[in-house]
């Protein structure tokens, strides 16, 4: 009984060094906000735990309606993008030239400017298309993302050259008005849905390792009991 106790602490002990390796060999990209400054906020986007990137594609998603892309700057060369603002996405590449992308810390910065002040709280986040390594490997990784909290009386952006003539905007009829409104709810729930699929995405590892970790010790109190109730009845 000593001996099948043993077996099976190691193996649990191995299984958990194994998940928490798998775990540190994860890359993470975080996505932290600065406080809005002048109707202006920056976003930074960092990444750790890099082990080498040869080839990447991802998405910076933000809700158009509430905060708009007005700059970035990447620390890195290599990269690439495409904007499409109406759909409050950016798209970014990376390919390898001379060297892979190994090193962490700052990829870019990001410049998002305040279009409506009404909100308190605009969403970025990444969605990843594709993450690979030297050999062409798909590569593990997490994603935090962040929330733009956008203080009270701030002024907000107003764009006047999409509204050249400001009496047409008082008289626009209340249908007008009813479908602006709903536009900018359905921008709101998509946002949200990013965020909530995102941070389901970060949680994936921490809620693998509790389930796992519980099972252990669920195996371990068991085999424990045995033995005691084997020596009872010598």
């Amino acid at each position: 009984m000593k001996k099948f106790f043993v077996i099976i602490t190691c193996i649990t002990l191995s299984l958990l060094s194994s998940i928490f390796a798998f775990a540190e060999d994860e890359i993470r990209f975080t996505l932290s906000a600065e406080k809005p400054e002048n109707n202006t906020a920056e976003v930074v986007l960092v990444c750790d735990r890099n082990p080498g990137i040869s080839e990447s594609e991802f998405n910076i998603l933000y809700n158009s309606s509430i905060i708009s892309l007005s700059g970035y700057d990447f620390a890195i060369d290599g990269f690439s993008t495409e904007e499409f603002a109406d759909e409050g996405r950016m798209n970014v590449k990376f390919s390898k030239t001379d060297n892979d992308l190994s090193a962490g810390g700052k990829i870019c910065s990001l410049m998002f400017d305040i279009k409506n002040s009404d909100e308190k709280l605009a969403g970025v986040t990444i969605e990843f298309a594709s993450l690979k390594d030297n050999d062409g490997n798909e590569l593990s990784r997490l994603v935090e993302s962040c929330e733009i909290s956008i203080p009270d009386g701030i002024e907000e952006n107003t764009d006047e050259s999409s509204n050249p003539n400001s009496d047409t905007n008082e008289d626009k009829t209340k249908s007008e008005i009813d479908k602006e409104t709903e536009s900018e709810n359905t921008g709101s729930e998509a946002d949200e849905a990013i965020s909530n699929s995102v941070e389901g995405e970060n949680d994936i590892a921490g809620t693998v390792l509790l389930i796992i970790g519980g099972i252990m010790i669920v195996v371990g109190l068991s085999v424990l009991f045995l033995n005691f109730k084997a020596r009872n009845k010598k």
